[in-house]
């Protein structure tokens, strides 16, 4: 029996998007997405990708879907497989929808969308293909109408029949609960804010299905004048957590971090934020199903909470947060980004905390670049030990078909203090120019990994942050 992976988004897995054919606000530009497949497996796997079209307004029929044939249809052991539609003749244009995965092992995939802008006008993200759908998830970051800041919800039925959804949002001045009926297998709904004529939401929302079907749900945060996008998959309300782990904290320069935390628990919780290798520390209490939003450049220390954040002087700061609470379980999503002014502080990414249950000794990062395609598209990851202590690591490199071969392969670094970071352009140097593939990280110590890609060669918001998948 093959096993399923489904993805969900904007247009999960989607060929050439035109948003200006609908009557949404949306991210403005024409928008094509891809995607890397890794081979979490033991043994080689074939697979089998098919699409759905996307599910206006929530309602429509049932999709048996349509097989998009791939070349290689094959993805070896530890081995990595990209997809481009542009590269496909035989794939629509216009499309917009999901895609399901099938194969006999597990896999794991990165997602990266661009909207083909010019200059400054350019915006990117990535997020991660969604393994494990939940029938209760909840998005910690929602607006609304929040100057030209909107979000905007793909939810996918990934169950075995309709799926029944409840959308309640959560915090001040909140739209009232909406509801999607019917939402058929395997198709996709779009949710945008913008359309709730609303001013000033900044929440969260809970989405569950009402009849037990689970979901896989991507977030866009958009601006509506353009130029900026970011992308977080929404958590399964399981992956609360009394501690939930920030690799790549970043303070430094026109760099910096802002983020929310979200009580998912009837009661209040005594929350404790401390940065690795530092004395800064945060504590506050965080209402019963309330949030707390930080951020340190713009806003400071949140009123009624006592401490410091690292500090910004000198070389600033790089590296790890961990969140604790006390009370109540909490999750997390947080985004670096550069106010650099000039439109180079349009570079912004979205991440998700970690559990301590995602904390493993074996991660993939999907997407290894450098200087790959016309983008000349450079990844760079971020390893953090969770206990604190150096961790040593055995990187393992996956080219796609075609692509040059590693410099090392494996190649043995630490993590140093507790985190560190590796850039495929300015070193370590792992993989030659033009390189395109996976990495495979074995650590002697359980870690978190975070990923971003940018280009060196388009302006605007290049700046795509995705997160490393747990290996069994």
């Amino acid at each position: 029996m093959k096993r399923k992976t489904g993805f969900a988004i904007i247009a999960l897995l989607a060929g050439v998007i035109c948003f200006s054919h609908l009557a949404l606000a949306a991210p403005p530009g024409t928008w094509t997405t891809d995607f890397t497949l890794f081979n979490l497996g033991s043994a080689d796997t074939s697979f089998t990708m098919t699409r759905y079209d996307l599910c206006p307004g929530g309602s429509c029929a049932a999709d048996p879907g349509t097989v998009v044939t791939t070349s290689p249809s094959t993805i070896a052991k530890d081995g990595s497989f990209y997809y481009n539609p542009i590269n496909d003749s035989n794939f629509p244009t216009n499309f917009s929808g999901s895609i399901v995965v099938s194969s006999e092992q597990q896999l794991a995939g990165t997602v990266t969308l661009g909207n083909g802008q010019p200059g400054a006008a350019y915006a990117s993200d990535a997020y991660s293909a969604i393994t494990s759908p939940s029938t209760s998830l909840i998005l910690p970051i929602v607006m609304a109408g929040l100057g030209p800041w909107n979000t905007r919800m793909s939810i996918q039925n990934t169950g075995s029949t309709a799926a029944d959804v409840q959308i309640q949002y959560v915090g001040s001045g909140a739209p009232a609960t909406s509801t999607i009926t019917g939402l058929p297998q395997n198709k996709t709904a779009w949710v945008d804010q913008f359309d709730l004529n609303i001013s000033g939401f900044n929440g969260s929302a809970i989405i569950t299905s009402t009849n037990a079907q689970p979901l896989a749900i991507v977030v866009e945060e958009y601006k509506s004048t353009g130029g900026v996008l970011l992308a977080y998959n929404g958590l399964s309300t399981t992956d609360a957590s009394t501690t939930v782990y920030m690799p790549g904290y970043l303070v430094q320069g026109t760099w910096a971090t802002d983020f929310t935390v979200v009580n998912t628990s009837a009661t209040a919780a005594q929350v404790t934020i401390s940065f690795a290798g530092s004395s800064a520390s945060l504590t506050g209490t965080i209402a019963a199903n309330g949030a707390q939003y930080f951020n340190q450049i713009a806003a400071g220390v949140p009123a009624g909470w006592t401490g410091t954040f690292p500090s910004n002087s000198g070389p600033g700061y790089y590296g790890a947060a961990t969140v604790t609470a006390t009370g109540g379980n909490v999750v997390v999503v947080y985004n670096i980004a550069n106010s650099a002014p000039g439109g180079a502080g349009n570079l912004q990414m979205a991440y998700l905390g970690f559990p301590p249950s995602k904390a493993v000794k074996n991660v993939v990062v999907p997407l290894i670049e450098n200087e790959y395609g016309g983008g000349k598209w450079v990844t760079t990851y971020t390893v953090q030990s969770v206990d604190g202590t150096p961790a040593t690591l055995t990187l393992t490199y996956a080219p796609f078909p075609g692509s040059p071969a590693p410099l090392c392969n494996p190649c043995n670094e630490t993590t140093g203090t507790a985190t560190r970071t590796f850039n495929q352009k300015t070193g370590p140097l792992h993989v030659p120019t033009q390189f395109g593939g996976g990495v495979s990280i074995a650590s002697d110590k359980n870690i978190v990994v975070i990923a971003d890609q940018t280009s060196f060669t388009l302006g605007g918001d290049t700046a795509a942050g995705f997160a490393g998948f747990a290996k069994n």
